[in-house]
């Protein structure tokens, strides 16, 4: 890896780590990325209309290794105690974005016939922004690497989400006589549980649901005149969600609940037998790796830039579970791994090309 060892691997997470950057806030991160990149000899480095940041040299089939440089809001202290680093952002996804990073760096004096694009989009926490620019401008790729927490696995689906916002109104009323008002919060209470009920999965296969946000009232001996939650929805490829939103209307439509739809993702599920699925299967058993394929239950910018080709798989260090909790910390060693699978996926990426 250019003579990087493990401890200089884990002060460049460091340095991506310290700079907070929840949706909105990506713009801290391109000095940094510039930096490395330019001092790993990519030969170009720029930033998109939208602040994604891209780093990129040869030429040929074009090859985009993409992970995100947002995080959700929430810091948390950045430390590195010889074998793990911790930090918002170390799974999801700085530790993939650093992989892909000296991955494409440790395949640049081999690979020919190959444009290799390293790609840190923004707000994939919030909105998928940075991925749907690179959809809608029309960016030409080849095949796609997504950076994701995987645990070196090789994701090849995502479920769809339906993210809405519920509000209920009522005339509210005196706290010491609530069989004579009204509560908006009873009313919201009501609708969730049925909500929960209807969309009660427990695995990846089913249709589940969270209530993620709730608020309502604005003094102790007040009934509440208005309540509002934020609901979410994740439903396989086998699901529609035409019949998923219909049901929800339907729900909310009994408890006299009023909805916004606030995003729909449709899911994504590729063929085993797409290039660049093949190619991190042979690139995991050229570094030594026992090939897993995996399907994953959240969403990610895979969703979107499958717009751009069926060549596109998931792959990175990390435990998905420590994601978006207070616990994140990846592997030193895990990241160098993957980068060397994401180094011999190229290789064969390469291979295909010249065949």
């Amino acid at each position: 890896m250019k003579g990087l060892g493990k401890d200089e691997v884990a002060m460049m997470l460091v340095r991506l780590l310290e700079a907070y950057t929840p949706p909105g806030s990506e713009t801290k991160l391109h000095g940094i990325l510039r930096d490395m990149c330019s001092g790993l000899s990519f030969e170009e480095c720029r930033v998109d209309g939208v602040g994604n940041f891209l780093a990129s040299y040869g030429d040929g089939e074009t090859v985009i290794l993409a992970s995100h440089l947002d995080t959700i809001p929430g810091r948390l202290e950045v430390s590195y105690d010889g074998e793990l680093v911790r930090g918002r952002g170390a799974v999801d996804a700085k530790g993939p974005l650093l992989s892909y990073i000296l991955g494409a760096s440790m395949a640049m004096k081999y690979v020919r016939d190959l444009r290799v694009v390293v790609a840190g989009l923004v707000r994939e926490e919030l909105d998928g922004a940075g991925a749907r620019h690179l959809v809608e401008t029309g960016v030409r790729a080849d095949h796609v690497l997504v950076g994701e927490p995987t645990n070196l696995g090789i994701a090849i689906a995502y479920r769809g989400s339906i993210t809405v916002e519920a509000r209920s109104s009522a005339r509210g009323g005196h706290s010491s006589a609530p069989y004579i008002g009204e509560s908006a919060l009873d009313r919201m209470l009501d609708f969730l549980s049925e909500f929960r009920s209807k969309f009660r999965g427990t695995s990846y296969e089913q249709v589940t649901s969270a209530i993620t946000m709730l608020s309502s009232g604005d003094w102790p001996s007040k009934l509440p005149e208005e309540a509002r939650a934020h609901l979410n929805i994740r439903f396989p490829s086998s699901q529609d969600h035409g019949r998923l939103l219909e049901e929800l209307r339907e729900l909310a439509e009994k408890r006299g609940i009023e909805l916004r739809i606030i995003d729909v993702t449709q899911p994504v599920e590729v063929s085993l037998s797409a290039p660049i699925i093949r190619a991190l299967i042979r690139g995991c058993i050229r570094a030594g790796l026992r090939p897993r394929i995996v399907k994953k239950t959240g969403t990610s910018d895979m969703n979107i830039l499958v717009r751009l080709t069926g060549s596109i798989a998931a792959f990175g260090p990390g435990d998905s579970r420590l994601a978006h909790t207070s616990y994140e910390a990846v592997s030193v060693q895990e990241i160098i791994r993957a980068a060397e699978i994401v180094s011999a996926t190229l290789h064969e990426l390469a291979g295909v090309r010249r065949a």
